[in-house]
């Protein structure tokens, strides 16, 4: 029963919490005085109605009798349905792993803090990258989190000591002689791949963005084109680079409707970047079609110093805080005025 009590003359509310098996305790921030506790009392009073129609509704969910660890999986892949192929491959890859050790058969009641710990700190010993283990918990935290929320399992904290961290790793950018090279060879090439190392290069957009351009979207007179981002899950219109003038100009002429780049998928546009660094012997430096973004961004903070708001703007990356969300509007006209900034590095022979 929560109940209140005198600290110090300030005045307490104490509780029993049934999803931790624990008591809990919080301030009221009031002083013990006879009115406060009047106050105080019938808060306690309401707060227990709540936790017992918490408790009641959690005791009686459907839920909560029986249902299957494959049962309740399936249930979070439905509600996860639209997120990115990869990211569902990702969920794949983890259950097919969680179920080596806890029964795809098995009741959910099997998962609480000692198994899922235990979990955990078995994946630490397996002969794998740091990342891939933290992928693996990672994707296991996002399903506790669904257990918890429609009550397969009563709630509980993994020990903050047995969570993984992931490995930080060194920032890969092309060098300026790579980027000449790059671009040099670009001459033996088809038109698509040509127009794809392009638009990499010069928007720092993700693989997928610029996947999602379609021709009639892009504004040569305004130096501008919207797209849809499958990240942000959102329309968005950027200005581009003056030196992609040309290049869109020359592939809107010969077709004005459809897809801009013409590869069926983001595995599809790094398959052909990889051959082509192999092609011009600069395999072996950890290099991906995601290094153009990198490159990108690096420059204009780095060596150009463009504004970060407006970089972010033209990445699509998403903003710090409420106020940049809400208030911080960046127009076309000031991207444009940013991008002249970025130059493509050459080298001098």
């Amino acid at each position: 029963m929560a109940s209140v009590y005198d600290k110090d003359g300030t005045l307490y509310v104490s509780w029993w919490d049934w999803n931790e098996n624990k008591t809990k305790n919080r301030s009221l921030r009031m002083s013990a005085t006879v009115t406060n506790r009047r106050t105080a009392n019938a808060f306690a009073k309401k707060l227990q109605k709540e936790l017992d129609k918490q408790k009641e509704v959690n005791d009686t969910s459907a839920l909560t009798r029986g249902s299957t660890i494959r049962e309740a999986f399936d249930h979070f892949k439905r509600n996860n349905a639209s997120k990115h192929h990869k990211t569902i491959k990702d969920y794949d890859r983890f259950f097919n792993k969680f179920t080596e050790t806890f029964a795809e058969t098995s009741s959910c009641s099997v998962i609480n803090k000692i198994s899922a710990e235990e979990w955990i700190n078995s994946l630490k010993l397996l002969p794998h990258s740091i990342n891939t283990i933290h992928g693996y918990f990672k994707q296991f935290n996002h399903f506790l989190n669904f257990l918890f929320e429609y009550g397969y399992v009563p709630m509980f904290k993994i020990n903050r000591d047995v969570k993984t961290k992931p490995e930080v790793k060194e920032k890969i950018v092309f060098r300026d002689e790579d980027i000449q090279t790059i671009f040099g060879d670009l001459s033996t090439k088809n038109d698509n791949f040509k127009l794809t190392v392009s638009m990499l290069f010069y928007t720092g957009l993700r693989s997928s963005d610029i996947l999602n351009i379609n021709r009639e979207q892009i504004d040569l007179k305004n130096q501008s084109f919207s797209y849809y981002s499958p990240k942000r899950k959102k329309f968005r219109e950027v200005a581009f680079h003056a030196d992609l003038l040309p290049i869109l100009t020359e592939t809107l002429k010969t077709k004005a409707t459809g897809k801009l780049i013409d590869y069926k998928c983001v595995e599809y546009v790094n398959r052909a970047f990889t051959r082509y660094l192999d092609d011009i012997k600069l395999a072996g430096r950890d290099y991906t079609a995601r290094t153009f973004r990198k490159t990108f961004i690096t420059l204009c903070r780095s060596r150009y110093n463009m504004d970060a708001t407006v970089v972010r703007e033209l990445v699509g990356h998403e903003h710090n805080n409420t106020t940049d969300r809400y208030y911080n509007h960046v127009s076309l006209e000031r991207m444009k005025t940013e991008l002249t900034k970025f130059i493509r590095p050459t080298v001098e022979l």
